[in-house]
């Protein structure tokens, strides 16, 4: 026998036996490790909510604006999101899109009867920064009194 083929006969002997001493690694124990690399941040970065929102009173209810600074894009084809505890999804809407349909022209609306008041929810919204190309997702929590 050549040395190779009594090496790839104990390798493969190792592989195959199982060590007396294994044991079954607990998920919620081991950290989850991603292939993909983390890409490093210089200096401080506040985190990202979004676009800025108000809320207005309305007889019938209230009614969340969201107005992007100028420049920004709120994306049209993902719109922004209120998820509340309950599971309850509520879409945020607008008068125009842009030719494509890409993304809203003006601001972004969600009205909300009186007796779904007080609102509590996570607000999700995808959007693009001026002069950039790529949408970016903030989460954030919202509460309408």
């Amino acid at each position: 026998m050549s040395r190779v083929t009594i090496v790839f006969a104990l390798l493969c002997g190792a592989c195959s036996t199982p060590s007396p001493k294994s044991e079954v690694a607990d998920s919620a124990s081991t950290p989850t490790v991603s292939a993909i690399p983390t890409l490093p941040k210089f200096g401080r970065e506040a985190p990202d909510s979004g676009p800025p929102y108000r809320v207005e009173r309305l007889q019938a209810g209230a009614m969340l604006v969201m107005a992007p600074a100028p420049g920004d894009q709120i994306n049209a084809l993902q719109p922004p999101l209120l998820q509340t505890p309950n599971g309850q999804r509520l879409l945020f809407t607008g008068s125009a899109v842009t030719a494509d349909s890409s993304y809203f022209v003006g601001d972004v609306t969600l009205t909300v009867s009186q007796d779904a008041l007080p609102l509590e929810g996570t607000l999700t919204t995808s959007y693009c920064r001026k002069g950039e190309n790529l949408c970016r997702s903030a989460k954030r929590l919202v509460v309408v009194p």
